[in-house]
């Protein structure tokens, strides 16, 4: 647990600002921890760093991977098995992604913990004014958040699917609420019940409720009092607490502040330039170097020539046979092309839904980069149609998902459980969600024959897995487990520390 726990000093001063109070400032100077929190300014200083080092964990890899282990893509022929282990299921504890992933989001959350504390000593001193209070207060709040949205993903990457009968009985991830780093094994955590785990993610939104208290506005960049409801809504989903996600999503809807875009060619324009309008929460990118979409395996076009766009993964034609042709998405999503993809010459439809914003896109070698949509208006009318269908709420399931059907220019269709996937599939697609839901659907996949047949990878071509597949979850990184003896017996289904 070294990882986690030895998150120094070092580190935490590596992410935070101390010479504005501008949320767009990269950090730049060290801190003393015993110096930290002295005011609202360092407390925005802070928080800075927690905007900065988080914003690379909503896309690339991390939005990418668990898409590559479902029915959604095949991988080219000689595609040089870019992260084939994902599309073959051939991981291992010891694989340096999924370490890093848990490290990564980890080490935000230490830093979360001690923004926690660090407002919460701060406030409770009493000689903060009347305006002071308020912003710090909010500030606790933001971190409240981000330490609930991360807990949460890690659940998605790690654990099985929430379901109330069995969540006191199967592992969630260790959950850590003080900045303590110490030398001493005895005092690591357990990895504890996956209701433990949702049950502080659930009390960090609550709090996160209470003070945040900005409004959101159509792409804010920052967390926003919507930001926290799309949250609650998403986890709410999960839980299975079908009135809860109704609540909040569908009250985001109503309130009209983000309205769905019906025009096409807006539509696409707002996938480029990241100005659709639909985003609750878009963290601010500045340039290639902060993170983005940054989807160069399903994309990967060094030339810009058209019969040189060289993919390693394409979507599979089950996805795009979802699409009618007035689909509004379709065009937005997706490009057909003469390809040459190391040889093997033929007309593939790709995935192009981030194409890269021209603003932060410099060079060939900063290509796709696209501003993360982490939570939008379009998921909580998904979510309110699901959570009204699974509460025999035909009524406003139909309402909702009608509503995106219309906007989008798609079939209108009877709100039966399968007529929401699909349109999940249609609306989410190339998002990383599609194991989330495969696993809260309890179903399992079988890949298809695909676009072209003699353009794909034959290893993993026909890979089925059934529901519930242990396979569906990633194992606990070796190093973890090797360092924390609270862990010894708690890996995960199917994995070993000599993997």
């Amino acid at each position: 647990m070294k990882k986690i726990f030895y998150v120094t000093l070092a580190l935490i001063a590596s992410l935070v600002a101390f010479n504005s109070c501008d949320l767009n400032k990269y950090p730049e100077k060290a801190l003393n921890t015993e110096e930290a929190m002295e005011s609202a300014a360092d407390c925005n200083n802070f928080l800075v760093g927690i905007y900065a080092s988080s914003k690379s964990l909503f896309s690339g890899f991390y939005m990418y991977s668990t898409d590559f282990m479902t029915d959604s893509y095949h991988a080219v022929k000689n595609y040089g098995n870019w992260d084939g282990d994902y599309y073959t299921y051939n991981i291992v504890a010891s694989d340096s992604n999924i370490e890093s992933v848990w490290f990564n989001y980890f080490a935000v959350i230490g830093n979360c913990n001690f923004l926690i504390e660090g407002t919460e000593k701060l406030l409770s001193a009493g000689t903060l004014n009347a305006a002071d209070t308020k912003t710090v207060q909010e500030y606790y709040g933001v971190a409240c958040f981000f330490r609930a949205f991360l807990y949460y993903r890690l659940t998605q990457y790690f654990c099985k699917d929430y379901d109330p009968e069995t969540a006191a009985n199967v592992f969630g991830v260790p959950v850590v609420l003080k900045y303590e780093p110490t030398g001493d094994s005895s005092k690591y955590p357990h990895r504890g019940t996956l209701q433990a785990t949702y049950d502080q993610i659930d009390k960090d939104i609550a709090e996160a409720e209470k003070y945040v208290l900005t409004a959101g506005s159509p792409d804010y960049g920052y967390i926003s009092a919507d930001a926290v409801k799309a949250l609650k809504a998403r986890v709410a989903l999960t839980e299975h607490k079908w009135a809860d996600a109704y609540a909040a999503a569908s009250a985001l809807v109503d309130a009209g502040k983000y309205p769905l875009v019906t025009d096409a060619a807006k539509y696409a324009d707002g996938w480029i330039n990241d100005n659709l309008g639909e985003a609750i929460w878009q963290p601010i990118i500045i340039d290639a170097s902060d993170g983005g979409s940054a989807c160069s395996y399903f994309v990967h076009n060094t030339s810009g020539k058209e019969g040189e766009d060289d993919p390693q993964y394409f979507p599979e034609k089950w996805v795009l046979d979802l699409y009618g042709a007035s689909d509004i998405r379709y065009d937005a999503y997706f490009t057909e092309s003469d390809i040459n993809m190391r040889g093997n010459v033929g007309k593939i439809t790709m995935l192009t839904k981030f194409p890269g914003n021209p603003k932060l896109n410099s060079s060939a070698a900063s290509r796709y980069v696209n501003m993360p949509k982490v939570f939008r208006i379009s998921e909580m009318y998904l979510i309110a149609a699901e959570a009204a269908s699974e509460n025999n709420d035909a009524t406003n399931a139909a309402k909702y998902l009608n509503a995106l059907q219309k906007a989008r220019g798609a079939a209108i269709s009877a709100a039966t459980k399968d007529e929401i996937r699909a349109e999940r599939n249609r609306e989410l697609f190339g998002e990383g969600f599609r194991l989330s839901d495969i696993k809260r659907y309890h179903i399992g996949f079988s890949r298809d024959e695909g676009q072209n047949p003699a353009l794909i990878q034959e290893l993993g071509h026909k890979i089925s897995q059934p529901a519930d597949s242990p396979k569906f979850v990633w194992p606990i990184p070796t190093n973890e487990i090797s360092a924390n003896p609270q862990m010894a017996d708690e890996q995960n289904e199917g994995y070993s520390l000599e993997d």
